[in-house]
């Protein structure tokens, strides 16, 4: 890959989620005009158009509370016009999926051409591409210092992963490995050394993080929500879109073109998806009685960012961030 001569690198650094975050990605979709252009269905058009406004207007609102904490924020940047006529492919909302930065590496999992630019100011010394068949990502790595817990999709081969594990111990880390197969940040979030917020015992907290204060958040079915319940056989749990219940054309385009766009919603509790600023700030989707309560426990002040669409891009906060930059280094926190 060419690096435009000149340009200023951007630095990596992370050793742990809850580090003072300095840098970060966020993500990006087409613009509202983008569906306006390429689809001649008002029915499927101007829902589609609404959440790419709503979406690009949440982006922003998460861009200024990250400025706001002297976060310096890149955007994806791509030209739409390149893509008329082509909704394969889904478009750079949640680039968490493709990226981890783990010590001073900034790991590429299958990055796909809207990330072109970006990837161009990543110095090449930081720059790993990956030679295994295999996702790294923070989507399913959560880093506690020394500690990384990855959690590899069910079909990895082992020579992969031993092939990770390998590097990342001569490098000084601990890797633990599990095989549950989704994303870990839609499951548990490492909120501070000590704090936990999860949705059941993910990681055998007794036995990998000992003493540690774990919230474990009641069941929230989505039995509760009576209008995704009126949609959920026909988009098979994928996803919903508020308001659109019975908007049978739309729902036929999203299930027949946009498969790749969404994800498996019905999997998903966006409550534990949250991005650390630092050890005593968090930036939430919404507000939860149970995890504000166990954060102002530890002294942690929470930041709510209703990122509207989650239930579309079956992405939350977490997941339409990739930190590029956190202070700190590689803490022991379980010596």
């Amino acid at each position: 890959m060419e690096q435009i001569k000149g340009q200023a690198m951007i630095p990596v650094k992370g050793y742990a989620t809850f580090d003072p975050l300095k840098s970060c990605l966020i993500g990006k979709n087409f613009s509202g005009d983008y569906f306006k252009k390429n689809i001649s269905d008002p029915k499927v058009a101007d829902p589609l158009r609404r959440i790419a406004d709503e979406t690009e207007e949440d982006y922003q609102a998460l861009e200024k509370i990250l400025k706001d904490a002297n976060v310096k924020t890149h955007r994806v940047d791509f030209d739409e016009d390149m893509y008329d006529g082509n909704l394969h492919g889904r478009p750079p909302v949640c680039p968490r999926d493709h990226f981890a930065v783990i010590g001073e590496t900034f790991y590429a999992y299958q990055p796909t051409g809207f990330y072109g630019s970006f990837l161009q100011k990543i110095s090449k010394e930081n720059l790993s591409f990956g030679n295994k068949a295999i996702e790294v990502s923070t989507a399913i790595i959560a880093r506690v210092g020394k500690d990384i817990f990855w959690d590899v999709p069910k079909d990895s081969k082992q020579e992969d992963i031993n092939f990770f594990k390998t590097k990342w111990n001569a490098e000084g880390f601990r890797v633990h490995v599990s095989r549950r197969g989704y994303h870990s940040d839609g499951c548990f979030c490492v909120v501070k050394p000590g704090c936990i917020v999860t949705l059941r015992d993910v990681q055998d907290y007794a036995t990998e993080f000992p003493g540690w204060d774990i919230l474990y958040l009641p069941d929230q079915s989505w039995s509760k929500v009576s209008p995704f319940l009126k949609v959920k056989e026909k988009v098979k749990g994928r996803w919903w879109i508020p308001g659109e219940e019975e908007n049978d054309k739309l729902t036929h385009f999203v299930n027949t073109w946009l498969t790749d766009w969404v994800g498996y919603v019905e999997e998903t509790v966006f409550d534990v998806n949250m991005l650390s600023i630092d050890q005593h700030t968090i930036i939430c989707n919404n507000y939860n009685k149970e995890v504000f309560e166990h954060f102002k426990k530890h002294k942690v002040e929470p930041i709510v960012c209703n990122f509207r669409h989650r239930y579309f891009w079956d992405g939350g906060i977490h997941c339409v961030t990739q930190d590029l930059y956190r202070e700190g280094k590689m803490e022991d926190y379980f010596g």
